[in-house]
């Protein structure tokens, strides 16, 4: 009978374990903290190429540019895109 139990409580901890794995995810991955990527474990990605932290959103603004065409603001300082040459 004390066999039993063990055998249940082994099983118990593994399942438990198991469940631990898939709620807490991959480990090896980038993390954003204060504004930089940071890389967490050995990620297989190359570092996101995206902004990390706080989005920035530009004004919706047109420039005219010498050969007729517009361009608009873009981040992160929100500058005026380069007119095409």
């Amino acid at each position: 009978m004390n066999t039993k139990k063990q055998i249940i409580a082994i099983l118990v901890l593994l399942i438990l374990l198991a469940v631990m794995f898939i709620i807490c995810g991959e480990e090896d991955n980038w993390i954003c903290e204060r504004g930089e990527w940071v890389k967490h474990g050995n990620p297989s990605a190359p570092m996101p190429t995206e902004q990390c932290g706080e989005e920035i959103f530009c004004t919706l603004e047109a420039k005219l540019c010498p050969d007729g065409s517009a361009v608009g603001r873009v981040g992160p300082n929100c500058d005026f895109a380069p007119c095409p040459e």
